[in-house]
């Protein structure tokens, strides 16, 4: 992974599925403490079960969320959805317990761009609308991966007894 330091430009954060319905000025304010990451083909950006203060926002690239299921004598990693650019990822980080339900598997060399969840919700306290949105369109972003989890799990549960009948 290479770090770069810096805010991100509102053209980057125009787009993003988190953001949709904000103004201009509002992104510019989110985009002054957001950083950039790339990842290599096959990394992994976030890992299931572990604790996060970083959102994650795809800017270049795609990545795929993966849930690990551990259910003894059957291990499974079952691949939820793929995700490209303008997509949140480790949404987790805003949402207590903020530990990741997921992880995050890059398909390609992927651009992130993140933000620390103290830093965002500093200005969910001082902009109390962009909270309102930002969280809002968020609920919308889980209830689609819960959808996908659950059609993943239900097609892997019809494979298992598929194959012990």
């Amino acid at each position: 992974m290479i770090k770069t330091a810096g805010q991100v430009s509102i053209q980057h954060l125009r787009g993003v599925d988190i953001f949709a319905g904000l103004y201009d000025d509002d992104l510019a304010r989110i985009g002054q403490f957001c950083s950039e990451r790339t990842y290599e083909a096959g990394e992994y950006c976030a890992t299931q079960g572990e604790t996060t203060d970083e959102l994650h926002i795809i800017n270049a690239g795609k990545v795929i969320i993966e849930k690990r299921l551990e259910v003894t004598p059957l291990n499974q990693r079952v691949n939820i959805t793929t995700l490209s650019q303008g997509k949140v990822c480790a949404w987790s980080a805003v949402v207590e317990p903020h530990i990741l339900t997921a992880s995050i598997r890059c398909l390609d060399r992927t651009q992130m761009i993140s933000i620390k969840a103290s830093t965002l919700q500093r200005i969910f306290r001082e902009r109390p609308m962009v909270g309102y949105v930002v969280m809002k369109n968020l609920a919308g972003v889980i209830s689609t991966r819960l959808r996908d989890s659950h059609i993943q799990l239900v097609s892997l549960i019809a494979e298992i007894i598929k194959q012990a009948s």
